[in-house]
Order: C-alpha cells, then sequence, then structure tokens
C-alpha cells in the first residue's frame, strides 16, 4: 500500500513568484564556482537578484528556505529539489517546438515496416503506424534541439538500459524510491506495439513509474549477454534494436513454480538464464 502524503501547498506557493524563481536559478548557476568559493552570502545573492529592498529579498528569501534553499554558515545553497526545479524549467521551457521524424534501423515484428522516431511534446517515441508504439521515453526539448534525432535514440537505449539496471537492484531510476519487478504481466495496452515474447512489470512503490517491460531487456547489463555480443562482434546490447536486439534473439519460458527461462541465441551460441518472479538472477549456463 501506497505511503500518504499531505499535499505541499506552501512548495507550490513558494515557486509560485518570479523572485524566488530567480533566487533559485542564480544559486543554480553558482553550483560549479560553489566548489571553490563556497555558496553565495545574502548580499552576494540579493546584488545577483537584483532585488533593491533587502527587506523585500529576505522575505522570498525565507519562503524558500529549507525546502529549496540551506542556510550553512551565513551562506545559500539549493537543495536537490531546486536543482531539479531549475533543470526542469530550463530543459522543458526551452525554445524550441518543431516536431522531428525519421525512419531508424529497425522493423516492425509484424509488418517489417521501418520503425518510426519521433520527438513531440516533451516524448520520444519508437513506432509503427499500423502496430502501435515500441518504446515511449521522456526527452526534453532542450536535447532534442541540441543533438540529432539519431542520437538522441542512442542516448534513450543506453539510458534505458541503465534504467533496467536500477529496477534490478530495487531502485526506482526516477524518485530513487523502492522499485520492484514482477512477472509476467498478464495484459498488455492495445497502443503497444507487441513483440512475442513474455513482459514483465516494472513499478515504483512511490512514485507514477508503472510500465510493462520485456522479459529479455532485463538481462541488457547482464555480464554474460555482453560478452556474447562481444565474442560476435557485436556492439552492447543496449544499442541494438531489431534483429540483433536481446528480444529478437531470445526466446521465454515461464515456468510452472514461478520465473523463467531465456534462451538466447546467437549464431551457434546459446546462453540460457534462469530469473526468479521477482526478475532476479538465478542462475546461467552456456552451450
Amino acid at each position: 500500500m501506497p505511503p500518504e502524503y499531505s499535499v505541499p501547498n506552501d512548495a507550490y506557493a513558494a515557486l509560485g513568484d518570479e523572485t524566488r524563481l530567480e533566487i533559485l536559478f542564480e544559486l543554480a548557476d553558482h553550483y560549479d564556482e560553489a566548489w571553490s568559493s563556497g555558496w553565495l552570502s545574502f548580499s552576494a545573492l540579493c546584488e545577483r537578484v537584483s532585488v533593491d529592498d533587502t527587506s523585500r529579498f529576505s522575505y522570498h528569501l525565507g519562503k524558500l528556505q529549507d525546502q529549496f534553499v540551506v542556510k550553512e554558515r551565513e551562506q545559500y545553497r539549493p537543495t536537490i529539489a531546486a536543482l531539479e526545479v531549475v533543470t526542469a524549467i530550463r530543459a522543458g521551457t526551452y525554445d524550441d517546438t518543431t516536431t522531428r521524424e525519421t525512419t531508424i534501423d529497425a522493423s516492425c515484428p509484424h509488418c517489417a515496416q521501418s520503425l518510426l522516431a519521433r520527438h513531440h511534446n516533451h516524448m520520444l517515441t519508437l513506432s509503427c503506424s499500423d502496430h502501435g508504439v515500441a518504446m515511449g521515453y521522456p526527452v526534453p526539448p532542450i536535447a532534442a534541439a541540441h543533438h540529432s534525432l539519431e542520437t538522441v535514440v542512442d542516448l534513450v537505449l543506453q539510458r534505458h538500459a541503465a534504467h533496467v539496471e536500477s529496477l534490478r537492484r530495487g531502485v526506482c531510476p526516477y524518485c530513487w524510491g523502492p522499485a520492484t519487478l514482477s512477472l509476467p504481466y498478464e495484459e498488455i495496452p492495445e497502443f503497444i506495439l507487441q513483440y512475442d515474447t513474455v513482459y514483465a512489470t516494472a513499478a515504483c512503490e512511490e512514485c507514477w513509474m508503472s510500465y510493462p517491460l520485456p522479459v529479455p531487456e532485463l538481462l541488457v547489463s547482464h555480464p554474460a549477454v555482453h560478452a556474447l555480443y562481444a565474442a560476435h562482434d557485436l556492439e552492447p546490447p543496449a544499442t541494438h534494436l531489431g534483429s540483433n536486439s536481446l528480444v529478437n534473439l531470445s526466446d521465454v519460458n515461464l515456468l510452472e513454480d514461478g520465473g523463467a527461462n531465456v534462451t538466447i541465441s546467437l549464431e551457434e551460441a546459446t546462453l540460457v538464464v534462469e530469473l526468479r518472479d521477482d526478475g532476479s538472477l538465478e542462475q546461467w549456463h552456456e552451450s
């Protein structure tokens, strides 16, 4: 049962003022310099924010303290929450609303047409127009503005692999709360491009994160899988879509007592991995 939370009205109110947001932006911009010179004093921060009335500045700074600003040795530093707010605002309001699209070197398993990579409204999707979305991943406008769509796709695949590894360790990759993996996922939503495999459920006990995940992708960081790919002169599995993706190379069989066997076949080599029903590794062997 998820914990109960009170609505942080004071946090919402603290962020609803231009001067307070400017204070957070100035503290964030000083982050790198702070390692050598320390954080900003009251007077230095006031001067940067360009507020003539020190009483008014003190009032706004006080509204930010504890939740977004911490005072230490007469200096003020931003909390992690403050840095996240600044990052979200800058990444999400970047002046670029262009929709970008390109086909990628991966095919829909049902109709063989190339998957479409599309960035629109803060989201990168890889999809087939007839059979649904293979992957959806939040990507802020600032990323799409500074990198090619092909680079964004590659970065998303690598981030996805890192997120899966975090989930296997029981940690939510978004809020760092306790997360779980369980299999199988009973019913896949219709809008998802469904591969011929078994799906697991990734879920966080604290935040919104919950989605179906193809079971072979739980092994994307497994050393034996990396060795298998390397032995065939292939880049790590995290970078592969299409015919050399783990999903396409794997056969998943659910076990009667829970868990699953994942058989990965690449040319003449075969790797068999047994997973428990919580997605953790039981054992593995090569043949």
